[in-house]
């Protein structure tokens, strides 16, 4: 990769790392008008783990991955996932091998992503997570995206929303690979969307 295409893909990551830190320091002000400290260090938590992630990705390093328990962790994560008048269903195959991933980079795939359907759907219908051995799918029943669409929703800056910042879905894709894995995506209009996730997982022999 050239020094400018690096360069360029640095400060779109910069870009999303802005995004998501200027919504943890909103809830911080709401915090600070209603004092609830430990929410406040939560939030400063994040905050402190975006800085990392970003200083992670500017060095060409992987982030450091840990063993996950989907179920369990996907049970934790869904009372926080941002989707207001939507409702989400979360199921998995049997004995799931455990993947390896970064736990906060996780939780900000899966927010993005539950906040984008949620966004499609206008606050109206379903959204169904389903673990299998490796994978994660999001599929939501909103109205699909148009093929011409399709094929740049992992572009940075590229949106149909008239005040979305187009950086959602790019940072899918960058925090995917930052945890050695991938992320595709399928729709068709009418029926809804569906980003699958890919993670390398614990050998079965592993201890």
């Amino acid at each position: 990769m050239s020094a400018e295409a690096r360069l360029r893909m640095v400060g779109h990551f910069a870009a999303g790392i802005a995004h998501d830190m200027n919504n943890e320091l909103t809830l911080i002000l709401n915090h600070l008008e209603h004092p609830d400290i430990s929410l406040m260090r939560i939030s400063v938590r994040r905050c402190a783990r975006l800085a990392s992630n970003l200083l992670s990705f500017c060095k060409g390093d992987s982030l450091s991955l840990e063993r996950i328990e989907l179920p369990i962790y996907l049970a934790n994560l869904a009372p926080s996932l941002p989707a207001p008048g939507v409702r989400i269903h979360i199921d998995f195959e049997d004995a799931l091998p455990d993947i390896l991933a970064e736990r906060f980079a996780l939780r900000r795939v899966l927010t993005n992503l539950i906040s984008n359907a949620s966004d499609a759907m206008r606050g109206h219908g379903r959204i169904f997570i389903y673990a299998t051995p490796g994978a994660i799918e999001v599929r939501d029943s909103g109205p699909g995206i148009p093929p011409e669409d399709l094929e740049r929703v992992f572009e940075p800056f590229y949106t149909t929303k008239p005040s979305g910042a187009g950086l959602g879905l790019a940072i899918v894709r960058d925090l995917m690979r930052l945890q050695k894995g991938s992320v595709s995506v399928r729709s068709e209009l009418g029926k809804g969307t569906v980003f699958t996730l890919r993670f390398p997982t614990v050998p079965a022999q592993a201890p």
